[in-house]
């Protein structure tokens, strides 16, 4: 039996300001790490920023009682689209990280170290991603879709 529930009737499920935190946590790490080129290679910013992207979808889908089928970048976006608007350039970035690490499949498994070339835009998705988190959210108080 396919059931349908509406979105305006799922719950949120637990913990979802801690996910939105750790995306803050990984932001503040990022911002810190500028400071330190010597420890923080152009492949830990953009894990962490992975992670802090991560970490604001999640967010947004656990204050809407929703949890994606898995999270990679391609399938965070997918689900994503389904409910909001998510900017190109975050898109475009989010699938080049997808690109760089295709860790979920151990017969595809790859790692491509990202460059210095990148890390900016990296940090750029990030910080999109927390402004999109803090407007779906209605931390904000900019979104029309929560």
């Amino acid at each position: 039996m396919n059931t349908q529930i509406s979105e305006s009737s799922r719950q949120p499920v637990e913990d979802w300001e801690k996910m939105y935190l750790s995306g803050k946590g990984y932001r503040k790490t990022v911002k810190n790490a500028q400071n330190r080129k010597d420890v923080f290679t152009p492949s830990i910013i953009r894990n962490i920023c992975a992670l802090g992207i991560e970490s604001y979808f999640m967010a947004v889908f656990m204050h809407r009682g929703i949890l994606p089928h898995n999270h990679t970048m391609q399938d965070l976006l997918d689900d994503a689209e389904k409910l909001f608007p998510v900017d190109p350039a975050l898109k475009k970035t989010m699938l080049k990280i997808d690109d760089q690490m295709q860790l979920c499949s151990l017969d595809n498994f790859k790692l491509t170290d990202a460059s210095a070339d990148d890390v900016a835009a990296f940090i750029k998705a990030l910080d999109d991603a927390d402004l999109l988190a803090g407007g779906e959210l209605g931390i904000d108080g900019k979104s029309a879709h929560t």
